[in-house]
């Protein structure tokens, strides 16, 4: 898959009906429908929303109306990239898929840090709502890189050495790391990094875990430790984002 580059996020609320009329969007929106309830015309097509709604809009001529009688709340995320992701003008999540609570952690992940370097939580958002486009897409660029990608996006509680990560795309530590710097632009280190350090936040921030228990679930020796790495990724200590 080729790197994902945020855009901007924002979460929305109101109570009053709201009209957006028709206008070109050259970005992918990631969209959660927290409450409320609207309708949108997109690239031709009619579709609605409603609370919980979750999904992916495609670029296009895009109008859309929520309507009044219930507060609405909806956060997203746009960000661009260089390939087509979907066919079609959206593509919703289904409320049964599994991964559905991980992937809206991830998009407030985003919006709290309004920003993701390297494209990191984006291509793992895109991979959990999009598996089957995602493969596709990923095997013209280097499909041991997408093994690799999807290892660590699954299992971010664990902490793979460089080697065990090119035994799994079946190539040299080297080739290993042309691949990264080629199609994302960071080392595999950074990458693994990012992934775990974000995997952490939302647990702080979304499941209520104490930083001794998110240093002992990712693997570290110590909570100093963690928290070192945790400052060098997110630019501040893990306790900030800690619930109460």
């Amino acid at each position: 898959m080729r790197p994902l580059h945020y855009v901007s996020s924002d979460q929305i609320r109101f109570q009053q009906s709201m009209h957006m009329r028709p206008r070109p969007i050259v970005h992918w929106r990631l969209l959660h429908v927290e409450s409320g309830r609207g309708e949108f015309h997109l690239a031709g097509k009619h579709f609605e929303v409603s609370a919980n709604w979750l999904g992916l809009l495609a670029p296009g001529i895009r109008e859309y109306r929520y309507h009044a009688g219930e507060p609405v709340s909806y956060l997203f995320v746009e960000f661009q990239s260089g390939q087509d992701l979907i066919d079609d003008a959206y593509r919703e999540f289904s409320a049964g898929e599994p991964q559905r609570s991980t992937l809206i952690a991830i998009l407030k992940t985003i919006h709290a840090e309004r920003s993701d370097p390297g494209g990191c939580l984006l291509a793992a958002a895109v991979r959990l709502m999009l598996p089957e486009q995602s493969s596709r897409a990923e095997e013209p660029t280097d499909p041991r890189l997408g093994k690799v990608l999807r290892q660590i996006d699954r299992r971010p509680d664990q902490n793979p050495t460089l080697a065990e990560l090119a035994t799994i795309a079946g190539v040299s530590e080297p080739h290993l790391r042309r691949l990264f710097r080629t199609h994302l632009g960071v080392s595999p280190k950074q990458y693994l990094m990012r992934t775990r350090m974000a995997f952490a936040q939302r647990l702080l921030r979304y499941e209520g875990m104490r930083v001794g228990q998110a240093a002992a679930l990712l693997g570290f020796a110590s909570v100093y430790q963690f928290s070192a790495q945790f400052r060098q990724v997110m630019g501040h200590p893990p306790s900030a984002d800690r619930r109460g």
